[in-house]
């Protein structure tokens, strides 16, 4: 950079600059081609100009500038009115200035060097117009209502949705419904106490597709006193293929079978009777006895679950085998615990262990006791939890490239079953297999980056792909650009402005099967919640202490007239001089 001189975009200087090169590479070839009709030194000269201040707009130059201390105060909404008129009576002639996330302020901004934020705060995508200003934010106090919520909002069909939160000052005697797409109530919870109150919700659609479900706050008469909307999109379960290996028949596989063939899943188990016999069980599936391991047996499954026992009976070759395919081909491998792998070596059975004498553990949500072997996960050694108990792993995976192996300290999980807790079960080996089946190859991969979209605010997502050359559209077949990760080829990013509320989708030009939906909320959908994760976003933004120097250096957008007359004479110039050489 010049000294004194930056830009706006300096991330992307170095595919503007090649790009300028590309572009003036190619005029200088036309014009040595055309060199004899005349004017080639003058065309390169303004066409280098001309590139030179198209480049120059798109980076934004700005400049260092030395400018005395103005101090603003920035209205938010929220705001309290005291700290208001406390500052603007400690600090004679503060510059108050109101915010609307819809107007732009940056004008405003450029005449001062702190500035002093109150209320709610700013919204993050306009955090950068303070790059360059001292910024104290005084925040509103939480808001009434809900303030914190997490839930699933993409599950497969058969799946439960949990709902948990926490609700701020309650009104004594309401309620909090879950209601689905019809208005039916799913489940709810009375709050008893006019305090800071979690909750926990659940329901089980009944349908696939795309549908709004409702959080909402009744009296106690049933009277709607707030609601707001929880889209949830709902796919079809896509069965899994899943081999199961035990050196003889056990209560644990019997009851783990008939879960798995009631969630539509195909399911080959082959349990050992005596040396080199055994028998084999099919569900979902046709029959297809499994007698050696080879690479192209065991790529015909999702996930082999095996006991302790026989996996590590198996010798260096089988054993490399599986390897292999966990590796290479995405294989997970679920290893049924016993004795025998909490005393093998962590290079043999990809764990390790502590004793901890502890053989009965609680998981999250739950007050059932669960049997387990006096063992816990060693916290040092490289393992994912998938299940979590007393705060503690019970249930955990160690990624081998593509694929997973995992495992549990749980004692006898079918029990759960025989003592009436058939939900907890069926969560339990929900997540097991989500965690480590074989992961399904999505050529394009959408992530949406705002997590609570609204009309006329920017909503940025993420697309993962191979491809280098596609177009994003929306509804109507408007284009969308992206912009690609510099140092992640397959990594796009996009920023629309939606215009309606409700689903929206966005897709790949030609390609139907690349659907992203999305959903966009009205501007008073979910307002405590959005208030309090900007309050808690402005804190964490403007956490430092504000600098009062009476003098300060800051960055000055530089006016771009000069460049745009510059770029509009010499494109006059390229397109009329052709003309004059063919009419000499």
């Amino acid at each position: 950079m010049i000294e004194g001189f930056s830009f706006v975009n300096k991330d992307i200087l170095i595919p503007v600059f090649i790009g300028g090169l590309v572009l003036f590479g190619s005029y200088f070839y036309k014009e040595w081609v055309t060199r004899k009709q005349g004017n080639f030194s003058i065309n390169i000269i303004v066409a280098l100009l001309t590139i030179a201040a198209l480049v120059i707009l798109v980076l934004e130059p700005t400049r260092e500038v030395e400018i005395n201390d103005h101090q603003g105060i920035l209205l938010s909404e929220g705001f309290n009115v005291q700290q208001r008129d406390s500052l603007l009576s400690l600090n004679k002639g503060l510059k108050v200035l109101k915010y609307n996330p819809k107007k732009s302020i940056r004008n405003q901004l450029d005449s001062l060097t702190t500035v002093y934020v109150l209320g709610e705060g700013i919204k993050p995508f306009d955090f950068s117009r303070f790059n360059n200003i001292a910024v104290e934010y005084f925040p509103a106090n939480i808001p009434l209502g809900i303030t914190q919520l997490t839930y699933t909002k993409k599950i497969s069909l058969g799946e439960k949705v949990e709902v948990i939160g926490s609700y701020n000052q309650p009104v004594n005697g309401s309620f909090l419904v879950f209601e689905d797409s019809r208005g039916n109530g799913l489940d709810s919870i009375q709050f008893v106490e006019s305090s800071f109150t979690d909750f926990t919700l659940s329901g089980s659609p009944k349908a696939s597709g795309n549908y709004v479900y409702q959080l909402s706050e009744k009296d106690s008469a049933g009277v709607v006193i707030n609601s707001n909307p929880l889209p949830i999109e709902i796919k079809q379960k896509q069965p899994l293929r899943v081999l199961i290996l035990n050196n003889f028949p056990t209560f644990e596989t019997k009851y783990l079978k008939n879960f798995l063939s009631e969630e539509g899943h195909e399911v080959v188990v082959r349990s050992q009777l005596t040396k080199g016999k055994f028998k084999f069980e099919y569900f979902n599936t046709t029959s297809l006895p499994v007698y050696q391991f080879t690479d192209e047996i065991l790529k015909q499954f999702d996930l082999v679950i095996v006991d302790a026992d026989t996996y590590f009976s198996f010798g260096s070759t089988i054993k490399n085998r599986f390897e292999k395919n966990i590796r290479e081909n995405g294989l997970g491998v679920f290893i049924q615990p016993s004795d025998f792998i909490f005393n093998r070596s962590a290079s043999w059975s990809y764990f390790r262990f502590n004793r901890d004498d502890i053989k009965e553990v609680q998981i999250l949500n739950s007050t059932i006791a669960l049997e387990k072997y006096p063992y816990e996960f060693d916290e040092e050694f490289l393992v994912s939890p998938i299940i979590v108990g007393d705060g503690k792993a019970i249930a955990a995976y160690k990624q081998m490239a593509l694929g997973r192996v995992a495992t549990t300290t749980l004692l006898g999980s079918y029990q759960m079953l025989l003592n009436g807790s058939d939900q907890i079960y069926k969560s339990i080996w929900t997540n097991i297999l989500d965690e480590i089946a074989k992961p399904k190859i999505v050529p394009i991969e959408w992530k949406a980056e705002t997590q609570i979209p609204k009309v006329d605010e920017p909503f940025d997502f993420s697309l993962y792909t191979n491809q280098q050359e596609f177009a994003v559209i929306d509804e109507d077949s408007v284009r969308t650009p992206m912009l690609q990760k510099l140092m992640v080829s397959t990594h796009f990013t996009g920023t629309i402005y939606p215009k309606k509320t409700g689903w929206q989708h966005l897709s790949i030009d030609g390609d139907s099967t690349s659907q992203f939906s999305f959903f966009v909320y009205d501007s008073v959908d979910w307002k405590a919640l959005s208030s309090t994760q900007n309050i808690v976003l402005n804190k964490k933004k403007f956490k430092t202490d504000v600098n009062k120097n009476k003098t300060v250096i800051s960055n000055r957008p530089v006016s771009p007239l000069l460049f745009y007359i510059l770029f509009l004479l010499g494109v006059g110039w390229l397109w009329l001089s052709p003309k004059v050489s063919i009419e000499r």
